[in-house]
């Protein structure tokens, strides 16, 4: 029975990585295939400025994500078999997201009116915070949870998709930076919606009245959480900003252009993460000598492909530039060699985190150790922007993703001794 039951889970989690799969290539591919479009029809300037408001909307997404992604997505696999409990988190869980995204929009109308820089660019920032309200809709958290991750690639696929075709019908001239992004935005919000009322009448999940102690006991859960997702802005959304605010709007776009290029190499070990992230919160109820040895094969395999995946980026960097990026190809070919072992670094660092740290409960010490590097960065990336320009920026980020990977491998060794001790 017990084998039986290993099997299955297993075998649901080798689906939900598949279905995981679909959903990167198609998240991380669609604006990819874009990219030589909008350089080529908006210019690289254009192309930075449409960058940095989505950069500066990457940080309302990060604050009204507010953790629960994971807080909210381990307390449902704890009580997935309780469908009163889910429809409590559920709708807890959305009301909260929903009060953080109206007041992330006052904050924006009130930054965008007072400061003229942003004001220029108003209805460009006003259009990449369409996608902040999509991404606070969309329940990955629940979906996760449920270990249900195909409904994830079906519904954000094919909104990704018409996004990006009207994309290329509407998008004509520099002057339509605005509309390439609100068609973007568009995308995330057709598939929030979808995915909340899916995700409500799949689950049969029931309004239940809000409750106050309920919604701060949700909050307190995902405190620490979010204070890991707003310190990995510090090394990672913030450079996009050092970057455009040190070396200029064009310095902005090559960084963007090969950073979403690094990202979407380095997402492909995100959904193997996302499925196994249930199934590790379950093991370490059970054993955590258990779930360590499960979470070590994990990372052997995913080094062993994140390694083999920099050393193609690092020989074929100028033929990849050149078939995603056009004309910009030849700024772009140091930036991207620049990153050659990001994949590795990346990739084991996000494992020891998301599925090392914080199933067991590490939540407040791996939001210390963000901070402390999202800082250091800072530092470093405004010294190294400022003499080697976006190449400056991407050396920071490998050199915050290495200490990542060491602080993370030191703090799992710790409490696995002390546990031993114990």
């Amino acid at each position: 029975m017990q084998e039986r039951t290993q099997h299955g889970e297993r075998w649901r989690m080798a689906s939900d990585v598949l279905w995981l799969y679909a959903l990167q290539g198609l998240n991380y591919l669609v604006p990819l295939l874009l990219l030589p479009y909008l350089v080529r029809v908006l210019g690289v300037g254009r192309y930075g400025l449409m960058a940095l408001a989505q950069a500066v909307a990457q940080y309302f997404i990060i604050a009204t994500d507010y953790g629960f992604n994971f807080s909210a997505a381990r307390r449902i696999a704890l009580h997935r078999e309780d469908a009163r409990e889910v429809s409590r988190i559920f709708h807890g869980v959305l009301a909260i997201k929903l009060l953080l995204v109206a007041a992330g929009g006052l904050a924006l109308v009130t930054a965008v009116l007072l400061l003229p820089t942003l004001r220029r660019e108003m209805w460009l920032y006003l259009a990449a915070y369409v996608a902040v309200v999509g991404n606070a809709l969309f329940p990955v958290w629940l979906f996760q949870g449920m270990e249900r991750m195909r409904f994830i690639s079906m519904l954000t696929g094919g909104s990704r998709l018409a996004a990006a075709g009207l994309v290329l019908w509407l998008v004509r001239s520099p002057n339509d930076a605005a509309l390439a992004t609100l068609l973007q935005s568009l995308g995330w919000l057709a598939a929030g919606v979808a995915g909340a009322v899916f995700g409500a009448r799949h689950f049969e999940l029931e309004r239940h009245p809000l409750e106050r102690g309920h919604l701060l006991e949700l909050l307190r859960e995902g405190r620490h959480l979010f204070a890991s997702n707003a310190a990995v802005t510090l090394y990672t959304n913030t450079n996009v900003l050092l970057v455009g605010m040190i070396g200029g709007n064009v310095e902005a776009g090559y960084f963007s252009l090969a950073d979403r290029f690094l990202r979407a190499v380095t997402g492909l070990a995100y959904p193997v993460i996302q499925a196994a992230y249930p199934r590790m919160v379950r093991l370490v109820a059970q054993s955590r000598t258990q779930a360590l040895r499960f979470l070590r094969r994990l990372m052997t395999v995913a080094a062993l492909v994140a390694a083999a995946v920099g050393a193609g980026i690092l020989l074929l960097a100028p033929w990849l530039a050149r078939v995603a990026f056009g004309q910009a190809a030849v700024a772009v070919v140091p930036v991207i060699r620049a990153a050659a072992f990001f994949p590795l670094a990346a990739t084991l660092s996000g494992m020891i985190g998301m599925l090392g740290l914080i199933p067991q409960g590490l939540d407040r010490a791996q939001s210390r150790m963000l901070f402390a590097a999202g800082v250091l960065n800072v530092a470093v990336a405004s010294v190294w922007i400022h003499h080697a320009g976006a190449v400056g920026g991407v050396l920071s980020m490998l050199l915050i993703e290495c200490v990542l990977t060491v602080a993370g491998v030191l703090l799992l060794a710790r409490e696995q001794n002390g546990e031993m001790r114990a």
